[in-house]
């Protein structure tokens, strides 16, 4: 039988089922969360919501939008909706456990204002793949390559719709290069940082299907001191 954890987050708390041994959740979503500033009433997709803890977090701090998660594992999406409707969010978020390759925009209800999305970050045939297919999964584009989301997303958004992804730094090549085949306009970057002397680990990325060609980037997110502690920013995740 499986086994969860029930974590919390935040105060007051929000109250996340995810599997013990399996696939768990990194900061990562909530980098990508706390830059998401939505419209109001406006219509949100998360593509890959495994546990939803992306769409938590916005649906609380946005009492009024409306948030479609579409999650591929079985598990993982039985979890998501266990959340949405243990935080007394299931009247707003709904999560469809399918294959984001075959979502139709009636499922949806598309077109969507904001899709986001924390994809896989390695390639299928990147290093060692994970035993724990759930992991997997998540973590290899065993089902879903960049080129594929960011296809997809142009399906689903409005005109003037926003694509917002955390990815791998090493492969902003790769990102840039779907996102101009799809003719996404990418309206700012943000580089993250686990210390300041490293190299960037992840890049923040907000594009738009039409707007303006200039790039604006954002001062770099750096996590942690050369100390090891924690930087305000970093903090700054784990509140409302």
């Amino acid at each position: 039988m499986e086994k969860y954890t029930a974590d919390t987050l935040f105060d007051p708390p929000l109250t996340l089922f995810q599997p013990k041994t399996g696939y768990r959740f990194s900061l990562d979503p909530l980098i990508l969360a706390s830059h998401i500033h939505p419209g109001f009433e406006n219509k949100i997709m998360e593509i890959g919501c495994g546990c939803g803890i992306i769409s938590l977090i916005l649906g609380t701090r946005h009492p009024d939008l409306r948030i479609t998660g579409v999650e591929i594992q079985k598990t993982l999406a039985h979890l998501a909706k266990k959340n949405t409707e243990y935080n007394h969010l299931s009247g707003r978020i709904k999560i469809l456990h399918q294959d984001i390759r075959t979502v139709a925009g009636s499922d949806i209800k598309a077109p969507v204002d904001i899709i986001v999305s924390n994809p896989p970050y390695r390639k299928r045939a990147a290093g060692r793949q994970n035993p724990d297919m759930g992991r997997a999964l998540a973590r290899h584009e065993i089902t879903l390559d960049i080129f594929t989301l960011v296809r997809r997303a142009d399906l689903f958004l409005t005109p003037r719709g926003r694509l917002c992804l955390i990815f791998p730094a090493a492969r902003t090549d790769e990102l840039t290069t779907a996102l101009n085949t799809f003719g996404f306009q990418t309206g700012w970057i943000r580089f993250v940082h686990f210390l300041p002397m490293d190299e960037p680990g992840r890049i923040l990325v907000s594009a738009c299907r039409t707007g303006d060609k200039q790039i604006t980037c954002r001062p770099p997110l750096y996590l942690y001191h050369r100390d090891g502690t924690p930087t305000e920013e970093h903090a700054a995740l784990f509140q409302w």
